[in-house]
């Protein structure tokens, strides 16, 4: 049986002059509703900050969910270079990514990424607008660590067609985790805060 790791970027800079994960939504940091949706069979959760100055800031926080802080040198943005230190630094034979600024993503959701792993080298949802969702996906890690080692100069949209069997989710078949399609909402201005809180809220009555 494979162990399941997961791992959350935080390394998306500063956001209204706080970092990005811990920016408070509905009275907590947006990064605390990511790390409540990591199912209960993920014992090895890591964090990824952007630097050791950002470890500090983190620290209560992966303490409360048992998690690990790690510095990835860099902000997020490069999918295979992020991928390739999620692999890296993974304890488990398969892992879920998820970015800090998904508040509104389920553990239905994530739970099913995490299972479908089991069978499949990668489950890649695809967004509304058909992008590939490399970093709110599930991987196993040693497909994936051979062909970075193989082709070192590969994309990740290259990385996946060498991978065997994997697996893409159109956006319409991941309506029976959430019509709206939440999980793909990502927090970037002062208005998506509104409407995160909006809709926290509302399922909190």
């Amino acid at each position: 049986m494979m162990e399941p790791s997961a791992i959350v970027f935080a390394n998306m800079g500063k956001f209204r002059g706080v970092s990005k994960g811990l920016f408070p939504i509905a009275g907590k940091p947006m990064i605390e509703y990511v790390l409540d949706s990591i199912p209960d069979e993920v014992s090895d959760i890591l964090i990824a900050v952007e630097d050791e100055g950002n470890v500090s800031e983190y620290q209560d926080l992966a303490d409360q969910y048992l998690a690990r802080v790690v510095v990835s040198g860099s902000r997020i943005g490069n999918f295979r270079k992020d991928l390739e230190f999620a692999v890296n630094s993974i304890k488990g034979d398969r892992f879920l990514v998820l970015p800090c600024d998904a508040p509104l993503i389920t553990m239905e959701f994530t739970k099913f990424l995490v299972d479908a792993s089991q069978k499949f080298p990668a489950v890649l949802p695809r967004t509304p607008s058909r992008r590939v969702s490399y970093l709110t996906a599930s991987y196993q890690r040693n497909p994936l660590e051979e062909v970075f080692k193989s082709s070192p100069d590969l994309g990740m949209e290259e990385v996946i067609r060498k991978l065997k069997g994997a697996i893409y989710l159109s956006s319409n078949s991941l309506k029976i985790f959430d019509e709206k399609l939440n999980m793909f909402f990502r927090v970037s201005c002062k208005a998506d805060v509104n409407k995160a809180e909006r809709f926290l809220r509302k399922m909190l009555r």
